[in-house]
């Protein structure tokens, strides 16, 4: 399994074995995300290891951990965390939906007082075993835990969890997928028996994880695979129940019989075992794993606009007037782009807005003014298909010397940059575009170096140099189309598929800073790795 990259091998059953470094952790992080290879063999690799782990950890789930008393109010910041690069895969047959998680939690630049490390020591004779991990922490945001019951790292062991702030995403080893927010406690018995002391959570559970079973005091409720919001008041201990999809049964805390069926779009209250009238509830009331993305993603939004050489930002928030794309970043000279046939529709996360552009006819024209020695232009995309020889992305109406025009072959793989004087040298290094997921791309140009460079999900996929001086000079541009020029065809260059963002830098923006757009605009972490 070596890799030109490093012994690849080596570093997975130090990984696995539990005693993998920092440095071994940043090595695999490096090579995961240049190498398609070592990818494919992470995952081969994963599968096989986490099938056979989690369907151990499953059947032989311990005794639920002793309890601990909370002494203290202070909490344990997840946000002080930025979680690295997250491959998801398929278990299979033997435990499917289950997701392997190799990640790096790294610090965030912060004075040393204001950290506070989420992960503490532990002694031999309390640390937890391998086999007791019932679930990992996948993704959050805002996350802060009451000390003595937050998660070890990423992993959830039986025992009690408090979340005071935030929301949080755990896959369980069966499969089932729990998006809790807070204010929230929970008591974690083992990959298929929870227990909601109170607070709002969603569940989501395939066919391997049915049985799936959240307890209250008020009542049982045991997944036949599908998906359900669950609240608690902390109060009353009323539980309320939504069933968005599939079947939920109630059962007797004390006797385990069967209460009632709860189907698709019916609800519930219980209180101490006895049925009451369901009070109505609002399904935005449990959180979804977007929310987590989404919150996320706006909480990134007002830092990017807090940048001087921030040109122009489109969130792409649909107005009262459908046909204005707003230009968010009012600090500079870019006005709002003027929408022609494309439509509004749902984005990354519901409540998102996005750009649909599925006819020849339909573009978005922006007027990018000005003369630049660096711009980057990085957009979130979702293509449904690729219908011509080239597909626009960004071009400027006409291609003098400057003009950008930037776009996508057939197979998917980027094409274009700067209309400079002479040849120029280009090589594709990466993958193309997928269909059918968000993906982020990113154009990086610069005069000084003479170069372009664009990033698919953070990657290098195009590398395009030239041997002259060249200003950028984007002027008039079109999105997702582009105005034919007369001599230079194909003359059909439409986009087909969606777009929700667009950002213009009057700088290059690093490789790091990129790979934060990437991980701040995600629609979730098990988003698509290719």
């Amino acid at each position: 399994m070596n890799t030109s990259d490093g012994n690849l091998e080596a570093l997975l059953n130090r990984l696995v074995d539990g005693i993998a470094s920092e440095a071994d952790e940043q090595q695999l992080g490096e090579l995961l995300r240049s190498s398609p290879e070592a990818r494919r063999a992470y995952r081969e690799f994963m599968s096989l290891d986490s099938a056979l782990h989690w369907d151990y950890v499953a059947v032989l789930s311990p005794p639920i951990a002793c309890e601990s008393p909370l002494n203290s109010s202070t909490t344990v910041s997840l946000s002080a965390l930025r979680f690295g690069r997250i491959v998801a895969f398929g278990v299979g047959t033997i435990v499917a939906g289950i997701v392997a998680v190799i990640w790096h939690a790294t610090i965030v630049d912060r004075p040393p007082n204001e950290i506070i490390a989420l992960h503490q020591p532990q002694s031999a004779t309390n640390a937890p075993k391998t086999d007791s991990i019932a679930a990992l922490l996948v993704d959050q945001v805002g996350a802060e835990f009451a000390v003595g019951r937050s998660p070890d790292g990423v992993r959830i062991v039986p025992g009690e969890y408090e979340l005071l702030k935030g929301i949080i995403h755990l896959r369980f080893a069966q499969g089932a997928d729990v998006v809790l927010a807070s204010p929230a406690r929970m008591h974690v018995r083992d990959a298929q028996h929870t227990r909601l002391v109170y607070g709002n959570v969603r569940v989501t559970a395939p066919p391997a994880a049915r049985g799936f079973t959240i307890a209250t005091d008020a009542a049982d409720y045991v997944d036949l695979g599908t998906e359900f919001g669950l609240r608690v008041d902390p109060r009353s201990g009323a539980s309320d129940l939504v069933v968005f999809d599939g079947q939920v049964n109630i059962a007797d805390p004390r006797t385990g019989t069967v209460l009632s069926e709860v189907v698709e779009g019916k609800s519930s209250r219980y209180v101490d075992g006895t049925a009451e009238t369901a009070p109505a509830i609002n399904e935005n009331t449990f959180p979804t794993r977007g929310a987590i993305g989404f919150q996320r993603w706006q909480q990134y939004e007002r830092e990017m606009r807090a940048d001087g050489r921030l040109l122009a930002f489109f969130p792409f928030h649909r107005v009262a007037g459908e046909n204005v794309l707003v230009n968010a970043h009012e600090a500079n000279a870019v006005a709002a782009g003027r929408i022609e046939g494309a439509r509004w529709t749902t984005g990354r996360w519901p409540g998102k807005d996005a750009l649909l552009f599925d006819r020849d006819t339909d573009f978005v024209e922006l007027n990018i003014p000005g003369e630049y020695q660096e711009l980057t232009i990085a957009a979130w995309l979702k293509l449904d298909r690729l219908d011509f020889v080239y597909n626009a992305i960004l071009n400027t109406n006409g291609y003098d010397l400057g003009h950008i025009h930037l776009q996508l072959t057939r197979q998917g793989h980027p094409r274009g940059g700067v209309a400079v004087a002479g040849r120029y040298e280009e090589r594709v290094v990466g993958n193309p575009v997928p269909l059918g997921h968000w993906t982020h791309f990113a154009s990086v140009l610069s005069t000084r170096t003479r170069s372009h460079q664009v990033y698919v999900n953070g990657v290098l996929a195009l590398d395009r140099r030239w041997p002259v001086d060249q200003v950028l000079r984007p002027g008039t541009c079109r999105l997702g189309n582009w105005l034919p020029v007369p001599n230079l065809g194909p003359e059909h260059r439409a986009l087909r598929g969606r777009i929700d963002e667009l950002a213009i830098w009057n700088r290059v923006l690093p490789l790091e800073e990129l790979k934060k757009l990437v991980e701040a605009g995600r629609p979730d972490l098990l988003w698509n790795e290719e």
